[in-house]
């Protein structure tokens, strides 16, 4: 990290003269890859990420290649991904998503798929008090493919299926604590009585820290099913459940706004995930336990389930960001 910042503070005062004076920073060098600026007293690596990458959360990334603000004077604020593989000598990055379905303003839930209203927000208190960074699937996806660093902390929130008490009990909270998610919702269940309303989604979709994106047309099992059917039939299948399901979403939330796809139980197959490539979905999601690093396929992104009746100390094992590997 010493030696990175050595570096770009040498070709940064080599090239002085690029200095812009045209705002507050006094930027000394910049290029598609990082900027160097002349920091002052009111500087914080927050303010600092906000600025030149346009999320404070990215504090971490820029401290990452830098010594201490405070005795800085210069800092080099990385733009695209340094070391886009994550890899360390110790180990690896890695993001956990985490995905949860319902919630429930009781007390006690005797459903594990129902999150009650205390557990859910202990859980997202407890995410912002101890520094956890909670990102898009843009960033994500960013991430995965190299593009870009992640905080140290990173997290993602996703919510399956679309029931209504995610607008009822989980926003709330979610706007409370500023804490972005994705819901993935199926068409077919838009409207029933559990679930939301096309209104609803409408609505939903106005908030920038929501992202509503696919979980299939029917919510059927997405996998190849040789006793039912031939490949042609299956083919046909995977037509109506992927692009049907977007045409739906998308007079709702907008005309080329579904990126992501969550697979209905988990299951997928090869010839899904060609479809979604073709039809340049970004993601999709498993419910496999696990988490997302640059190495993981980005057509099978783990996801880890939530349950009702998880202890808290639970919740916060299924937040490994780094798995310590001895690389030496």
């Amino acid at each position: 990290m010493n030696l990175f910042y050595s570096a770009l503070l040498l070709t940064a005062l080599t090239l002085v003269g690029c200095s812009s004076s045209g705002e507050r920073h006094s930027v000394i060098t910049r290029n598609n890859q990082f900027v160097v600026v002349k920091t002052d007293s009111k500087d914080t690596y927050a303010s600092l990420a906000k600025k030149f990458i346009g999320n404070e959360a990215y504090a971490s990334v820029i401290a990452r290649y830098n010594p201490d603000l405070s005795q800085a004077g210069y800092v080099a604020i990385p733009l695209s991904a340094v070391n886009p593989s994550a890899v360390y000598t110790s180990g690896y990055q890695q993001i956990p998503v985490l995905c949860y379905h319902q919630f429930t303003t009781a007390s006690h839930s005797n459903n594990r798929m129902v999150i009650t209203q205390n557990e859910f927000e202990q859980q997202m208190r407890y995410l912002r008090e101890h520094g956890y960074q909670i990102l898009t699937l843009q960033q994500l996806y960013r991430f995965v493919q190299g593009q870009q660093e992640a905080p140290d902390k990173a997290v993602v929130i996703t919510v399956d299926d679309g029931y209504r008490s995610y607008l009822d009990v989980a926003v709330p909270i979610l706007r409370k604590y500023d804490i972005p998610s994705t819901i993935f919702v199926y068409p077919d269940f838009i409207g029933a009585p559990l679930a939301l309303s096309w209104d609803n989604i409408k609505m939903l979709t106005q908030d920038p820290l929501i992202d509503v994106q696919s979980h299939s047309k029917t919510h059927a099992n997405l996998a190849f099913n040789a006793k039912a059917e031939n490949t042609k039939q299956y083919q046909a299948r995977l037509q109506q459940e992927v692009l049907t399901a977007a045409e739906k979403i998308e007079r709702i939330t907008g005309e080329n706004s579904i990126h992501y796809f969550a697979y209905p139980y988990g299951n997928t197959s090869q010839e899904l995930m060609v479809l979604l490539e073709q039809h340049n979905y970004q993601l999709g999601f498993t419910v496999e336990r696990g988490s997302a690093s640059t190495f993981s396929d980005r057509f099978l992104i783990n996801r880890t389930m939530i349950y009702g009746g998880d202890s808290l100390s639970k919740f916060v094992r299924a937040l490994n960001t780094f798995e310590r590997v001895d690389l030496k």
